[in-house]
């Protein structure tokens, strides 16, 4: 955003402020200066007047011109195709020292040009290092200030100016115009704002006599029409100036006075030609114009006339060019919520004009006739034209944005005290209005319309402390308390690291892999997959088209690897995230196993293989004890699978060595060997949900004083009854002194149905040393509940 202290002082008088101040309390307020420029006309260019006007007599397209300078008149010969009599203009004296075409300087001097003498220039913008205004000389009218004939053009009010470059931040809507900005600047210097008051009105001919504007219920757009007729229109230099400084002057002088109208105010003004809106039917020459304002299907709220789409409010509209003599436009300034016409962008997809959305998606300024008033004056200001009588609007009731907090609230926010006086003082100067209740502690706020960024007590005390000044808060030492660091997801984090540590300890590595998997992968290991109408729009890669939902197929790809770098030893494990098929998130232990256990080592000399047994054992050292129940008979065995995304018909487990793992009552995942088919070297993979894994601290508890002894027990029971039952049984059965049970071995030569199991008892006592009386009692009961429940018989 470029603005010069000529512009703000339309709005707010800044004669007083030093540019240097200006720019340190912009930076303050949070409106950061870019850029600070001088603007600099070389000495020795005056204003002049071009009195007479001849063909150069050798060259067809040279002119000489004779130049009133003040204290004499000067022959100088010019190429610009612009030049004519009676025009003021920059003339460079003999001295003076311009740019030329290639940004070189070049000092005037007396010349001759095809023989006739040439005793100064007159100048471009461009030479006077100015933007390009035009194509030709720089014509200067009335609004460069008093045009005295010799005055250096340096001393003139518009060349006498700085340009500031501001850098506006996506929230400040308001502060894309001038106005907004001064709005800022007169509260931080307690200035007082001018207003934009009302045109006179010239002929009497009265809006409605013209213009008829039919609109839709339940409209969402505020819009206000005015109708001028144009006798003569150009585009003045000041105005020129700003525009080519923003890089958007036009040719067309219509469209240059709405840019500047909108640049100065926030409103978005537009104008249509009278021709195009006539009634249907109508005479030529008749003024009887008809407006339509309705809703298209998408949302979007168009302008129309005679079936024709004019404009579309907020998003686009056509840059319609009309004569600089004799027309009549219909002038319309227009205002949409923003967040409203950002919702309907982006629904309807609608092809938008980018300048004009930029303005209404952040926020234009929607009081419409300070627009509409600044564009007539100007008008009427620099141009002869005619303005009817009385304004169209079409306006809807909105709820005014009201704030209530304390004084209290806002000093803890800033850090700081502050006194009602000063808060309420600061907030008034930004235009908040501002009610206190009964109790004084409390007060209301409502919002100035145009400010769309304050919707919070956070943002009042944002814009107290903006004007108030940072620098003015009396520093405070931070005030740190320690807040208790135990938490749920701390907990979790703790117990997952504490799972990857024991298992570091025991020579497995980490691994990460991605979450996304193939779910061409995922069918043929057997594998459950994400619901389709859940799948992944846009994967990273095609062969990574859905998400995990186990980790076995990567820990798989990640042994493979291994074996064809000729690693023969592979332990590995990740905790990650899984997916079920409803894309419900889960975290997943997975430790995998592959090869050799241990190399070749005294006194195994071809290594160590792994089993299910020693396996077990590295999971037990990892999450504590469990148990196991074979996977082949289990009653929940779909169930339980499912939870771990295999399917019924999973192909990827060993079928007869594979188990559940429990603690306590709750299955909390399953361990099993790969099958063969894999063609993977003795590899076994154990998966635990961590989710529904119990989590509680270590209690310490007694423990006996008295050595524990054992005994040993062989039966003869049905080789189809799993262990863990036996084992349930005989612990659930509460014998005394019984601690702990576990198998020793099993024989089933010549056995047929049955087995021989030999199971060993630990017994130990809390207050005694036991007796031989003691185990035996013991051991027959657990004797006699084995063939009470299981049918079992002593071997002997």
């Amino acid at each position: 955003m470029i603005i010069t202290k000529h512009l703000l002082s339309k709005f707010v008088d800044v004669g007083a402020i030093s540019c240097e101040q200006l720019c340190a309390r912009l930076n303050s307020i949070g409106l950061e200066v870019e850029s600070l420029t001088h603007i600099e006309i070389p000495h020795k260019v005056v204003v002049g007047k071009v009195v007479g006007k001849s063909a150069h007599p050798n060259a067809d397209k040279l002119s000489v011109c004779e130049v009133d300078v003040g204290s004499s008149v000067l022959q100088i010969v010019c190429g610009a195709q612009n030049v004519a009599k009676d025009q003021f203009v920059a003339v460079a004296l003999e001295g003076a020292v311009v740019c030329n075409a290639k940004g070189e300087r070049l000092e005037i001097k007396r010349a001759k040009l095809r023989d006739v003498e040439s005793c100064g220039m007159l100048c471009s913008s461009t030479e006077l290092g100015l933007p390009k205004t035009n194509e030709g000389i720089m014509v200067l009218d009335k609004s460069a200030g008093t045009l005295t004939l010799g005055k250096e053009l340096r001393e003139l009010e518009l060349f006498n100016n700085y340009v500031i470059e501001v850098s506006i931040t996506p929230n400040r809507g308001d502060c894309l115009s001038v106005l907004g900005i001064a709005r800022d600047i007169s509260a931080c210097f307690d200035l007082r704002l001018k207003t934009i008051s009302d045109t006179d009105n010239i002929l009497s001919i009265g809006l409605g006599r013209v213009l008829g504007v039919l609109a839709e219920n339940k409209l969402y757009s505020h819009l206000l029409y005015r109708i001028v007729e144009i006798k003569e229109l150009y585009t003045p230099l000041s105005m020129a100036l700003i525009l080519a400084y923003m890089d958007t002057l036009k040719s067309n002088a219509l469209q240059n006075f709405l840019e500047y109208a909108t640049y100065m105010t926030g409103v978005i003004l537009n104008a249509y030609r009278l021709d195009e809106c006539r009634l249907r039917g109508a005479e030529a020459n008749s003024l009887q114009a008809q407006l339509y304002v309705k809703k298209e299907e998408s949302g979007v709220e168009i302008v129309c006339a005679q079936d024709k789409i004019l404009s579309r409010i907020g998003i686009a509209h056509d840059e319609i060019t009309c004569n600089i003599k004799s027309e009549i436009l219909i002038l319309e300034a227009s205002y949409v919520p923003p967040l409203t016409i950002s919702e309907i962008i982006y629904q309807s997809k609608v092809e938008c004009k980018n300048t004009l959305v930029y303005r209404s998606t952040r926020g234009s300024n929607p009081n419409l006739d300070q627009g509409m008033n600044f564009l007539c004056q100007s008008m009427l200001e620099y141009c002869d034209v005619l303005l009817y009588s009385g304004t169209h609007n079409i306006t809807h009731h909105t709820q005014d944005r009201k704030i209530k907090t304390t004084f209290q609230t806002i000093n803890h926010i800033i850090g700081n005290i502050l006194s009602r006086e000063e808060m309420t003082e600061i907030l008034k100067r930004l235009n908040f209005e501002i009610d206190v209740t009964c109790d004084e502690n409390f007060f209301m706020v409502t919002v100035p319309n145009y400010r769309h960024d304050i919707d919070n007590m956070q943002d009042l005390a944002e814009e107290i402390l903006r004007i108030y000044g940072i620098d003015s808060i009396q520093p405070k030492p931070l005030e740190f308390r320690e807040s208790l660091a135990l938490n749920a997801h701390y907990g979790f984090y703790k117990y997952r690291r504490r799972l990857a540590n024991a298992l570091l300890a025991q020579g497995l590595y980490e691994c990460i892999h991605y979450v996304f998997a193939s779910s061409k992968e995922l069918e043929e290991y057997g594998l459950a997959q994400i619901d389709s109408h859940l799948a992944l729009l846009n994967p990273i890669v095609s062969e990574l088209d859905t998400l995990r939902t186990s980790l076995i197929p990567h820990m798989i790809a990640s042994a493979k690897r291994n074996l064809n770098l000729g690693y023969k030893s592979i332990g590995l494990f990740e905790i990650g995230a899984v997916y079920n098929q409803k894309r419900e998130q889960s975290e997943r232990l997975n430790v995998f196993v592959c090869g050799d256990k241990e190399g070749e080592h005294y006194p195994y000399p071809k290594g160590q293989k792994w089993d299910i047994f020693n396996f077990s054992a590295l999971i037990k050292g990892a999450i504590g004890d469990f148990s196991l129940q074979n996977t082949l008979d289990h009653p929940h065995k779909a169930q339980n699978f499912a939870r771990f995304g295999l399917c019924s018909d999973a192909h990827i487990l060993h079928p007869y060595q594979s188990a559940f793992v429990y603690q306590g009552d709750v299955c909390i995942g399953f361990i099993a060997k790969l099958h063969p088919k894999l063609e993977l070297p003795q590899s076994f993979v154990c998966e635990i949900e961590l989710d529904h894994t119990p989590q509680t601290l270590a209690y310490a508890k007694e423990f006996s004083k008295y050595q524990k002894s054992q005994r040993d027990l062989t039966v003869l029971i049905d080789s189809q009854i799993a262990f863990y039952r036996i084992r349930e049984a005989i612990l659930a059965a509460k014998i005394p002194y019984l601690l702990n049970v576990y198998p020793m071995d099993i024989f089933t030569q010549g056995l047929d149905s049955q087995v021989a199991l030999s199971i060993r008892l630990i017994l130990q006592s809390m207050d005694k040393t036991l007796q031989e009386q003691d185990l035996l009692d013991a051991t027959q009961s657990v004797l006699n509940m084995l063939e009470q429940s299981f049918g079992a018989k002593l071997k002997v």
